[in-house]
């Protein structure tokens, strides 16, 4: 027969100690297999763009790389816009100024490609492969040394410098604390990287016009706080965030960038290209304790939301433009660099959505955001 003190607790609903233990037990284990999963998910997770050093015992013993030279310097640019001027919304490609447009930033683009790619071969090797290392960072020095990308001539190579510069400090971000790097090259190409991180700044700082406040903006601060972390520079960190919020300010509730609709047929596809630079900023942000994510009411996430509904389905986008979103070339899926920077958002907050349309693409890769970001991000590719 029950206690009359066991009596009324079970009158009231309170739970018996027996059912406290049951409770007990039963959170115990919950926090157990949470804790399990939190571990297996971060043991996951990739080292992101601050891959720290190897410790002694873990390097390869001898370390190669087969590590090639380098083209020519790209010292000073004079390129032109490839849309038609005629065109407001700078969406209707003018096929000669496109041919050559290509011509002049070909040499850059191949750099940064190449450059990514030998960086993301050291971060592959766990990173152990100090030859690779060495590589990417005489490749960096042999730029440096030769000051390249510090005469832009039009205001078209000022916006090719801010989406470029961006790629090759997050380059060197990957391989800077290798051990065994010669001081003296690490020194040339980290006043290399301020001065240009200055000039993107600056360049952008001297612009009223809209781009000033577009995805243009966006690449120039990735570019400029990527410079920052990589050489101490609290100005281009600041400037970097800042540029970022201007952005994430203009995100709407329905996810929408403004200016970026704008752009009428391309609108979709400009979304996804501003989306890039303001998640990589968001992501070294935050290893500099500032919380991008949270701006504006979380508004990166209506911004992702937004282009995630938009990808297979452009029909927000041609109503709210009132044009036909391009289709996108090939197989008319979207390309896996235009979703590389959903790697990055995906490490930090998961969704059955993105996971799905990333495993279709994976590995995904953009020179843009320092490479192979499944690799950066999820730790395999």
């Amino acid at each position: 027969m029950a206690s009359p003190r066991r009596a009324a607790r079970r009158a009231a609903g309170r739970p018996s100690l027996r059912s406290n233990r049951r409770l007990m037990v039963s959170a115990l284990a919950w926090m157990g297999l949470s804790l399990l999963l939190f571990t297996a998910t971060a043991q996951a997770q990739g080292t992101g763009y601050l891959v720290p050093a190897p410790g002694p015992k873990d390097l390869q013993k001898t370390s190669r790389y087969d590590c090639e030279t380098p083209d020519t310097p790209l010292i000073s640019l004079d390129a032109k816009s490839k849309y038609r001027q005629d065109d407001a919304s700078r969406a209707t490609i003018d096929e000669e100024a496109e041919e050559a447009y290509s011509e002049a930033v070909e040499p850059l683009r191949n750099y940064v490609k190449a450059l990514v790619k030998i960086s993301n071969a050291y971060v592959r090797s766990q990173p152990r492969n100090t030859a690779a290392a060495a590589c990417a960072l005489a490749w960096l020095d042999a730029w440096a040394r030769a000051h390249a990308l510090t005469d832009m001539q039009t205001r078209q190579a000022s916006h090719n410098q801010g989406q470029a510069v961006g790629g090759i400090a997050l380059a060197y971000l990957q391989v800077r604390n290798a051990p065994g790097l010669p001081d003296d090259q690490r020194k040339r190409v980290e006043t290399w990287l301020d001065t240009l991180g200055h000039q993107v700044m600056d360049a952008m700082n001297g612009n009223d016009g809209v781009s000033s406040r577009n995805n243009h903006r966006y690449w120039n601060g990735l570019s400029a706080i990527a410079s920052g972390i990589a050489v101490g520079d609290a100005t281009l960190i600041r400037w970097g965030a800042d540029s970022a919020r201007i952005g994430i300010g203009q995100i709407t509730r329905d996810g929408t960038l403004p200016l970026e609709l704008r752009r009428a047929k391309r609108a979709r596809d400009y979304h996804l290209f501003a989306a890039e630079p303001l998640i990589a900023t968001a992501e070294l942000a935050r290893s500099q304790g500032i919380d991008l994510y949270a701006e504006n009411d979380n508004a990166l996430s209506r911004l992702v939301n937004r282009i995630l509904g938009s990808i297979s389905d452009p029909s927000f986008f041609e109503t709210t433009t009132g044009s036909r979103q391009e289709p996108y070339p090939g197989d008319g899926t979207v390309p896996g660099s235009r979703i590389a920077w959903l790697e990055i958002y995906q490490s930090r907050y998961p969704s059955p959505q993105a996971e799905a349309l990333l495993q279709s693409k994976r590995p995904v890769a953009s020179s843009g955001i320092g490479g192979n970001t499944t690799l950066l991000f999820k730790g395999k590719d």
